[in-house]
């Protein structure tokens, strides 16, 4: 590999940002196994919470890739007839996020590891 070739260099000057897209890619995949193992371990009485359970992505500003799992909010408990905002403390008193980050992180790091690994050697 010839260091000095401008394809060579144009290359290595998009690999960061081509990383930070790949593993945006790997933390959406298992953002979103994440969301299946939180709704199958929460509490179920309505089901309000579980479905409530979603991937949220986007920031502001230098956090525009960010990605959340997030719980409540904008779903109504047919019960209450109110938005759910009991995750934190169903959180607090029965996990089920928790868990379920633990899950999947073990597979985050080394789909990462693997796959910028594996896209730096093309």
């Amino acid at each position: 590999m010839d260091l000095n070739d401008p394809t060579v260099k144009l290359k290595l000057a998009t690999l960061p940002e081509k990383m930070l897209d790949w593993a945006m890619e790997v933390l959406l995949d298992q953002a979103h196994l994440m969301v299946g193992y939180a709704q199958v371990n929460v509490n179920v009485d309505t089901g309000s919470l579980r479905d409530s359970i979603r991937v949220e992505r986007g920031g502001q500003g230098e956090h525009w890739r960010e990605v959340t799992v997030r719980a409540g909010g904008y779903v109504v408990n047919p019960k209450t007839k109110r938005l759910v905002d009991y995750a934190r403390e169903v959180e607090t008193k029965y996990p089920f996020m928790a868990p379920a980050f633990d899950m999947v992180k073990p597979q985050i790091e080394e789909m990462l590891r693997n796959l910028l690994v594996e896209k730096i050697h093309e």
